[in-house]
């Protein structure tokens, strides 16, 4: 199995940011929220609207 490293620079977050937000509204907020939750993409995957919205 591969070790999959995180992005760490800033400067790589901003140019994602960028090329997701216009183009892809649901992929970006998965993006946003994985960043600031540290949950991993199969974890977010099985979230529902229920589960974020308060």
């Amino acid at each position: 199995m591969e070790c999959v490293q995180p992005f760490r620079e800033k400067k790589i977050l901003d140019t994602m940011k960028k090329i997701l937000r216009p183009s892809n509204l649901r992929d970006y907020n998965l993006f946003i929220l994985g960043i600031n939750s540290g949950l991993r993409i199969s974890d977010l995957l099985r979230l529902n609207l229920s589960d974020v919205n308060q």
